[in-house]
Order: structure tokens, then sequence, then C-alpha cells
């Protein structure tokens, strides 16, 4: 069996150690976070917790699998993962980490109550943890799994004896938010943030910085002024049209690195009626028009990409058509960037019994994505040139993400975004956003517009088993082939976009997670 990991793996990560230093960091981060690592799978709660807590196998910030608490893994058989654990490694509170950690955060990941976003996609396919010794698990699944290392990349360990009666309340407080990560918690803010404190034991090297302050500033502006006056030394989410100004001011650096995140919009064929889809008098359609392809492909078709990233995001996205990254498994660079076509759009829905258009709403965040608000303005005009008749509704992501989980979402066309590092291939979204809900075996957590389709739910779950030569071509066959029945329409990729003062510089993550472990004086 090939190993998948190896020492050069391992000094991509450790690179990132730096000698101790004295300095406190304040970073200003966008959104509120939790310190329950089990509890709402989420951007900004993996980020934070990853300052506390390792996940199972690391991922650099190119999203490569490397060692981390886990040294190795291997498929030791077709449906049995082995992972060896990295001796010596303690927690925060001195007590030792061994293979009965592993076993209770895997167990405790299904079991967090009430919780809106679980981590559970990520154990799909596991049936059973064995402990074989203090530092072996073994992991026993119901079919090949190819990309499991990759989904344990998203499940953080904390540990049996600190957290085994304790609630999310529990890591709320600080009380049971102790990890093996590069930092300790040494305050809870709520939803103002949190200070951590270097762990001088941590096996990967210690931090940079001795103490960091993570301080929420959900407005951008805000965000930026506070950098620009001192008032903190690093932000993440610069927007992106203050990138060229702030490349000429020698008080800040920027740092980018192009996202994993694929940005859509997705349409709602849950329901053969929406209130928000409506004729020319404002009428309540009989029937739900993008249930139709045709009309679906002109919503594709409305959508000018490039244009898009020029105007609404200044230059700082990568348009596409596709469902992954150039970089990712899956990605065909055979099919190029689609040009609009705003008259063969009038056409298909013309030919769908539309010739008039119809209205519809497009539902946005407006503090989740980047420019999500704008570029959702920018998509109803191009959407509006091709014969629709589109109003923009947008609301803060705690108000919208609730609104538009899978059976509640009212909007019949929204933008969205999943991030993919979780396979660094195709199969996660194919799996997530196109596959028929399933919530029983962790199929579809991210489809929120209901699409299902039969054959494609059977190719969906070939390709994601297949472990033998061929998986590149076979992920390229599926994607196609979901992509033609347009279950979401692709945009762009995301770019992260980090400054900080002069004197500190920063390693962008493709996965969009600010960790501080990441950031690092400045070589004099």
């Amino acid at each position: 069996m090939t190993r998948l990991c190896s020492a050069l793996a391992a000094a991509c990560l450790l690179a990132f150690a730096q000698p101790a230093k004295a300095q406190t960091l304040t970073v200003g981060v966008e959104a509120p976070f939790g310190l329950d690592p089990h509890f709402l799978f989420a951007g900004p709660n993996m980020a934070a917790a990853r300052h506390i807590y390792d996940s199972l196998i690391n991922r650099d910030p190119e999203s490569r699998f490397v060692p981390g608490i886990v040294e190795t893994w291997e498929m030791i058989e077709p449906q049995v993962w082995e992972l060896r654990l990295r001796r010596g490694v303690n927690f925060h509170d001195g007590s030792p980490f061994t293979a009965e950690d592993v076993a209770f955060s895997i167990a405790r990941v299904p079991n967090v109550p009430n919780n809106p976003g679980p981590y559970t996609s990520n154990l799909r396919t596991i049936t059973r943890v064995e402990v074989v010794d203090a530092h072996t698990v073994r992991l026993h699944t119901d079919r090949p799994n190819p990309v499991l290392p990759g989904q344990l990349t998203n499940i953080f360990v904390v540990s049996k004896r600190a957290t085994e009666n304790a609630g999310t309340a529990d890591f709320t407080s600080g009380r049971a938010a102790i990890g093996t990560g590069p930092f300790r918690l040494e305050q809870a803010r709520g939803s103002e943030g949190m200070t951590v404190v270097r762990n001088d034991a941590f096996w990967g090297g210690k931090a940079a910085y001795a103490r960091v302050n993570l301080r929420v500033i959900g407005n951008d502006s805000a965000r930026l002024a506070a950098l620009l006056s001192g008032d903190v030394d690093l932000i993440e989410s610069v927007p992106p049209a203050d990138v060229a100004r702030l490349e000429r001011d020698a008080r800040v650096s920027v740092f980018r690195r192009n996202s994993d995140r694929i940005m859509y919009l997705l349409p709602n064929v849950r329901l053969d009626q929406f209130p928000l889809l409506v004729d020319g008098a404002g009428q309540v359609l009989p029937r739900n028009p993008l249930r139709d392809l045709r009309v679906r492909q002109a919503l594709s078709l409305a959508i000018d990409r490039q244009a898009l990233a020029d105007r609404a995001l200044d230059g700082q996205a990568v348009p596409t058509v596709q469902m992954v990254p150039e970089q990712f498994g899956g990605f065909d660079p055979a099919i190029a960037l689609p040009a609009a076509d705003p008259a063969r759009a009038r056409a298909l829905l013309a030919e769908a019994g539309y010739p008039d258009g119809f209205g519809l709403t497009i539902g946005c965040p407006n503090n989740r994505y980047v420019n999500d608000a704008r570029v959702c303005q920018a998509a109803g005009q191009m959407l509006t040139r091709a014969g629709f008749q589109v109003r923009v509704e947008t609301q803060p992501w705690n108000v919208f993400s609730p609104r538009t989980l899978a059976n509640r979402n009212d909007l019949p066309l929204m933008l969205y975004g999943l991030s993919l590092s979780s396979s660094r291939d195709a199969s996660y979204i194919l799996s997530t956003a196109v596959h028929t809900r399933i919530p029983a075996q962790a199929f579809g957590q991210g489809n929120r517009g209901g699409f299902s389709d039969a054959r494609l739910d059977a190719l969906i779950a070939g390709v994601i088993e297949h472990t033998g030569p061929g998986r590149e071509e076979d992920l390229r066959h599926v994607a196609r082939e979901a992509g033609e029945q347009i279950p979401f329409i692709p945009l762009y990729n995301q770019v992260v976009i980090v400054a900080a003062k002069r004197g500190v510089t920063y390693t962008p993550r493709m996965d969009e997670q600010l960790v501080a472990y990441h950031a690092r004086p400045a070589a004099r």
C-alpha cells in the first residue's frame, strides 16, 4: 500500500513554525464564532478551532493533506483505514493524547444536540472505530472511501477526559475548550472574539506570537480602519475595491491566494410553486419554471462571469463554469468559460413557455461572502437583460442561513458557496450539493434547492467509491453530466485577501480560514 504522507509533507507544515517571540498579535476577523469544534460546520468556527484544536489530519495553506497528530494514514484494506498517531502529544491540561480521544471525538460529532449544521457529512461511510492500541486507530467503512483523509481534516480532536460530560455551553464558556493545538484559550469573549496564548509544548513548533487577540469586526470599513489606525495588526476579508490602494500604502502588506470556494446561484426546484415566482402582473405562477432545464440554462447563459468578476469583485475573483477550482480533481481543462448570451437565454425562455419572461427574487447574504450583496445586484441586472424581472433581497447571514435551509428555503434563486478542501476534488460538491438530500446517509447537506436526479445519484455514489486508476477521468465525467443538468450555476472562485501592518507577514489558506499560526514577524 502507498503511504499517503511523507517527511516532505510534514516539512510543509512545520515550515510555518517560527522562533518564539514575545509579541501580541491582534487580529480583526469578520464573523462571530463558536468554540465547540463539533457544533455548526462553518468556516468561521473551523478557523477558530484550528487555533485551539488539531484536526485528525491537517491540511496546509494549499489544502494538501499533511501529517499532524496523525502521522501516517493508509488504506490497509478497501474498507479499512489505519491511522498511526503522533507520540508525545499532550492536551493543554497536560494529559496525554491517545487513540481513546480519537474514538471519543468521532463518536461525539453526530451526538451534539440541537446542531443546525453538523459535521456528520465528514464521517459518512464510517461504521466502526477500532482502537488497536494507544497510538493506532482503524476506521472501518461501509464502502471504499478514497477521500476519507480529506474529510478527517474537518474533524477536531477533543480530550475525552476533559469533555466526556461537557455540552456546547461548556465549550462556549471555555471550560471544555481544551485541545492539542498551537494556542490554548485564555479568555472567551462570546460574539466579540477570544484571546489565546501560545502552547509552548505544541508538537509542530512554537507559534511566532505569545498571545493572539481575535476581535470580531463585522463591518468591512471598520475592520480596514482598525488596521490603518494601528488598532489591529492583521485583518481578513479585505474588500476587493481597496486592494490596489492598500498595495500602494507603505504601512500595509497585502497577501492573496485563490480560494477553494466556488460561488454559485442555486435555483430552487423543491416545490412546484413559490410565492416569489410571479408573472408580469405579479400573480404567482401556477408551476415552478425553474424545474424546466431550459429555464436553468437561460439563467446560466444570462450571466457574464468575467464582467461579474471584474465589476462586482474588482477583478479579485476567478470566473468559472466548473464545480471545482483548477487545482482540484475533476476540473476539466477542455471546458472553456462560456460567453454570456442574453439573446439565446430569451429564446430558451420562449421555448419553455415564457416569451415575456417572469419575475423572480434572488436572495443573498450581505455579510458572509466577498461582496455578496454587490454580486447579487450585478447578477440581477444581467438576468434582467435576458428577460427576467428580478428583485434582489439581501439579509445578514444569521437571518439568511436559517431561512434557506433545505426543506425550508423559500427563495427561488439564491447566492451560495462551498469550500471544497474536504476532498480536494469534485466528490465533495457532488455528494453535498448535487446528490439528493438523504440526511440519514449524510448526502445532500448543501443541497438547499431540492435538486434530485436518480441517475446522477447513482453516478455520484459510484465515483466517490472509486479508488483505482481512472478516478480523475470518472470525476470529470460525472461533473460534466451533473453540470449539464444545472443543479446550480457556478460563477467564480473567491480570492482570499488578507492585509497586515508592515512588519507582519501572513500565509493565506486556500480554505479561507484565518489561523494566527501562519502569521509571523517579517524578516528584517
